[in-house]
């Protein structure tokens, strides 16, 4: 009888996956089912308080084990065509926080980007990462800037795809101040910071970004995730990180400001952009 015991306990251990197992950076993964209906859910985040993320703020409300993908820096005419046929194949929406002086040579990118559903938001004009620094009449002409640009951008748009531009920003390097915050959440624009992120800019390889990622992400339960258009490693870790995740349990959700949060900052006596 023990020797059988001892068989069945082999097969058994040999049968079930290790809950630690994460597939390298660039394993092909099978999505789990329905991660096409969670990527439809939508996220309104509240007008007050008004600055998200408990990397610095109160805690981003998103469901249980729901993460909202956010994309820095671009938009990059090499990798982000790149990033959205990822998302694309997966059903994902994301928020891609664009630098204005990209946006300004690139603007065909932002109307893809919104073409495809997802949303576009600000990181500034030229990624100042002190720009709490700054004198406040020139911290506020670098954003206004920023704005601009996308505002440019999409002024050709269907209107479907103009609203894709959110009042949400991002501070670069989240070196924010709270003078700035107060500011832009006078003008309705939320201030959105991370739950976590993938140190995807450290030069990480994709396997470490990989596994760090899904780390924070369990550590956290979900939440704004940042991660980096520009750095080609995070790019070949993406399609194993998020199949990873969805297999986990993770559902991917999309944040927005909502209709009423874009119409009370493009309808105030000063906007930093139109409707």
């Amino acid at each position: 009888m023990r020797p059988i015991l001892i068989v069945m306990a082999v097969l058994l251990a040999l049968w079930l996956p290790s809950s630690e197992d994460v597939p390298s950076a660039g394993t092909k993964a099978v999505p789990a089912s329905g991660l096409s209906e969670s990527s439809e859910d939508v996220v309104v985040l509240p007008a007050s308080p008004g600055r998200y993320g408990n990397l610095q703020h109160m805690r981003t409300p998103l469901p249980a084990r729901s993460i909202a993908l956010t994309f820095d820096d671009g938009p990059d005419p090499t990798y982000l065509p790149q990033v959205l046929d990822i998302l694309d194949a997966r059903g994902i929406k994301a928020t891609f926080f664009f630098v204005g002086v990209y946006v300004e040579r690139r603007p065909e990118l932002v109307r893809e980007v919104t073409r495809r559903g997802h949303n576009v938001a600000s990181h500034s004009w030229s990624h100042p990462t002190r720009l709490r620094s700054w004198s406040l009449a020139e911290a506020h002409r670098e954003i206004r800037r920023g704005f601009a640009a996308l505002d440019l951008a999409l002024a050709e748009s269907p209107p479907d795809q103009r609203a894709r531009l959110e009042p949400l920003f991002r501070f670069p390097g989240l070196n924010e101040s709270p003078a700035l915050a107060g500011w832009l959440g006078d003008h309705g624009v939320l201030v959105v910071s991370a739950e976590g992120g993938t140190d995807d800019w450290r030069g990480l390889s994709a396997d470490a970004i990989l596994r760090r990622t899904v780390s924070v992400m369990e550590a956290s339960g979900g939440g704004v995730l940042i991660l980096h258009e520009t750095r080609p490693n995070m790019i070949r870790a993406l399609p194993a990180l998020l199949d990873t995740l969805s297999a986990r349990g993770f559902t991917f959700v999309q944040i927005t400001a909502g209709a009423e949060g874009r119409r009370r900052a493009t309808d105030g006596p000063d906007p930093l952009f139109g409707p």
